[in-house]
Order: C-alpha cells, then sequence, then structure tokens
C-alpha cells in the first residue's frame, strides 16, 4: 500500500525537491510551513496536513491531492463525505507498523465484502508525468488574469517584482502570455495581489497547472469572482440555489435575463452594456445545459411568480418556461408560499454546490448586491445546508409546484383576454 508519506517521498526524490525548498516555496505563496513538517510528513511522524497545506504540495509537486494521498482506493461512485472519511483513515494509517497494516488491510477487505464491493484495486503508485507546458490559449488567458488582479491591487510591476525577489519571474512576459510561470510562482503572485479566498485562488491555480483549458468565463472582462462562480457551477454535480426576487439565472428566458440584468443592472455582473452582462447569462445556460450530470434543484419565493419586471407576455413565457424545466429528470423546483409560509430564511438569494471530486468539500456563495461572497468555512456552509433544508421540507411538493405555476400562468393568461 502506497500511503501518504511514501508518495509524497517518491513526489519529492521524482521532482529534485528538498524539504526545505518546498517549505520555503509555500511559505513564499501564503501558506507557512517548516522543513521539520516537511520531514515529518515525508517519514510518516504527521499524518493530518490540512487539505490547504495538501493543495500546494499538490501543486508545487505538479500532482493531484488525489494522486498524493492515494486516491486510488476511493470509491468513485460513493458520496463525497464518504470519499472524505475514507482518505482520512488512508492519511491516519501512515506510520503503522507492518503488522498493523496487515491487520488493517484485513479489516477492509472483510468491510468490502460485507457491503458487496469488489475487490480493492491496485494502486497506481508511478508519480505522473509533469504537466506539460500551457498552450497558447490557457498562457493568453492566465496571464490577463494575472494582469487584471495586478491591476486591482494597484501594484507596478516593479513593485511586483520586488516583492517576489527580482529575477523571480517576468511579469510583462507572463502577463502578455509570451511564457508559463510555475504554478507555485502564480501561488506567490496571488499572495502578492491578496487573493485570499481559496476557490478564486484554486480557479487561477487550474490554469496554471494545465488542468483544464481555457474557458469562455476566462475573458479578462468577466470578474475573476464571477469566474470563479462560474467554474464551480461547471464543476458541480449538485446546484442548490434559493431566490427571493428572481427567476433564477439558469432557468430563465433570453427575454426574462434582459430584463433582469437591466433591473439589478449590469454592473452586477461586472459590465458595462446589457447586451454584454445578457451574454454571460447565456453563456452560462448553455454551458450547465451541456451538462445532463449536473442537478439544480431551486428553491424560489412565490413572490417571484407575480414580479413585474416585464410585460404580462415575457412574463407568460417565463411561467411556460419554469413549467418545462420542471418536468426535466435533473431539475427539481420548488416554491415557497406567499400565506403561510412554514420557514423563511433570514438572508437573500443563495447557492450550495456540492462536487465529485474526493476532497472537495461543499462551497456556499450568498449573492450579494455588486458582488457575490464565496463560502468555505464549514460551519457557516452547514448553516447555508440547515436554511436549504428547511425550505425543502416546507416548501411545494413537485405535484404543487405543478399546480401552482399553472394557476399563476391561468390567472395571467385571463388578464390578457379582458
Amino acid at each position: 500500500m502506497a500511503n501518504f508519506a511514501e508518495r509524497l517521498d517518491l513526489a519529492l526524490t521524482k521532482r529534485g525537491y528538498t524539504g526545505a525548498q518546498v517549505a520555503s516555496a509555500l511559505t513564499e505563496a501564503g501558506i507557512p510551513i517548516t522543513r521539520a513538517y516537511v520531514s515529518q510528513l515525508r517519514t510518516g511522524k504527521q499524518t493530518n496536513p490540512t487539505l490547504q497545506v495538501l493543495r500546494a504540495l499538490a501543486t508545487c509537486l505538479q500532482v493531484s491531492v488525489g494522486w498524493l494521498v492515494g486516491d486510488d482506493y476511493l470509491e468513485s461512485g460513493s458520496a463525497e463525505d464518504l470519499q472524505l472519511r475514507a482518505a482520512t483513515i488512508g492519511l491516519s494509517a501512515s506510520g503503522l507498523s507492518e503488522t498493523s497494516l496487515t491487520v488493517l488491510r484485513g479489516v477492509v477487505e472483510l468491510a468490502r465484502k460485507a457491503e458487496g464491493l469488489p475487490d480493492e484495486p491496485e494502486p497506481a503508485s508511478d508519480i505522473p508525468d509533469a504537466a506539460a507546458p500551457l498552450s497558447g490559449p490557457q498562457r493568453r488567458a492566465l496571464g490577463k488574469r494575472l494582469h487584471g488582479l495586478r491591476i486591482a491591487a494597484r501594484l507596478s510591476v516593479e513593485q511586483v517584482e520586488t516583492a517576489i525577489g527580482k529575477g523571480a519571474a517576468a511579469i510583462p512576459a507572463i502577463e502578455e502570455g509570451r511564457i508559463s510561470p510555475s504554478p507555485i510562482i502564480v501561488e506567490r503572485l496571488l499572495t502578492v495581489y491578496g487573493v485570499a479566498v481559496p476557490p478564486i485562488r484554486e480557479y487561477v491555480l487550474s490554469l496554471a497547472r494545465g488542468e483544464r483549458s481555457a474557458a469562455w468565463y476566462d475573458a479578462h472582462s468577466v470578474p475573476v469572482w464571477l469566474a470563479t462562480t462560474y467554474a464551480l457551477e461547471q464543476r458541480a454535480t449538485l446546484i442548490r440555489t434559493y431566490h427571493t426576487h428572481l427567476v433564477p439565472p439558469l432557468l430563465q428566458t433570453e427575454e426574462y435575463a434582459r430584463a433582469a440584468v437591466t433591473v439589478a443592472g449590469p454592473a452586477t455582473l461586472g459590465q458595462r452594456t446589457v447586451d454584454e452582462a445578457l451574454a454571460l447569462v447565456l453563456a452560462r445556460q448553455e454551458a450547465v445545459a451541456r451538462d445532463s450530470g449536473i442537478v439544480v434543484w431551486a428553491v424560489i419565493d412565490e413572490s417571484v411568480l407575480t414580479r413585474s419586471i416585464v410585460g404580462p407576455h415575457v412574463q407568460l413565457r417565463q411561467l411556460d418556461r419554469l413549467l418545462e424545466h420542471a418536468k426535466r429528470p435533473n431539475v427539481s423546483l420548488h416554491v415557497v408560499p406567499m400565506d403561510d409560509p412554514a420557514y423563511v430564511p433570514r438572508t437573500g438569494p443563495f447557492t450550495v454546490w456540492r462536487f465529485a471530486e474526493a476532497f472537495e468539500p461543499d462551497i456556499a456563495c450568498a449573492h450579494g448586491i455588486e458582488a457575490d461572497e464565496l463560502v468555505t468555512d464549514i460551519g457557516a456552509v452547514e448553516a447555508y445546508h440547515q436554511a436549504f433544508t428547511k425550505l425543502s421540507v416546507t416548501t411545494t411538493t413537485r405535484e404543487e409546484t405543478f399546480e401552482l405555476l399553472n394557476e399563476h400562468r391561468e390567472r395571467l393568461s385571463r388578464s390578457l383576454a379582458k
């Protein structure tokens, strides 16, 4: 069994890094750890690195977090919390004697047989190849994003070079997309630019590591916080979203979406014009629609169905669209009744994403006035979960949703017929 300590040691050896070099690189990137701590992880004396440290080590060594902790042992069909618990057990086994490991393996094999699971696969212990150089589109997208972050931080090229060390990186060449910075350099740049929110850092780093192609939301005109939410949405397997004023953007018709952008203002999506903001909404809808594996669980306040931000004909077509969405197997639409609601959370619109990847905790997003706030604190995310759960058990059922949507459609049709 290749445990975490063994894989870390293999990665350090193959990449030619010393513990001191890795500790220095991570510390400069804003994740302070010591050479001694790296040594303890490498030898199995320490077995409880945080997710942030795991991600930073994986970035520095150009491997995935899953490979580093032995993702081969995780069942791809398991729920996320079970994956996390299984991997945690794997980490806690680091440092045990060969006799104890044999006993542990026997217990695992018995448990798998009892639950009818297949035999445990042999892990791929060879270290993955280092990432290939970024493609032209990847370099340009990363360069423009880093340029925008530097400008937002109000730092000159000279100030950045002073902060990370003269000669550490050719900032103009990076920003122009002429060269590919190493992931650890990007870590350091994000720290200098004051980018502290983990999902935003990971969004930029996933491009720097070459883990994904440049996407439509990587455009320089899309604010980094918004691009991050779009990227998270694309990776999610379950989207839980609650809206109090307007139809959720993923369920809007184009006409309704234009009106929604108009009343909220295109600046809420970081755009100058309604057309530019509308293009983002439509691109977002198209991207989610292409992935049939994404489940959208939407809860809306009944007032959304009566609020007039568009003419009655457009509102009628929006109600028809909601009825169409409600019939789709991957959409669950529910309504909080205006009359005697059983529960109304003391919050505005919010979304919670769940992911398929191991070690990927749920992330919540509070939709604010000028920008969205990404929530990663476990306790805070759990509070959003509890709110959504309470909403889900007190809203309309699937059948009642159809009835309510049809009632509002008939009401609107009668008013148009007069």
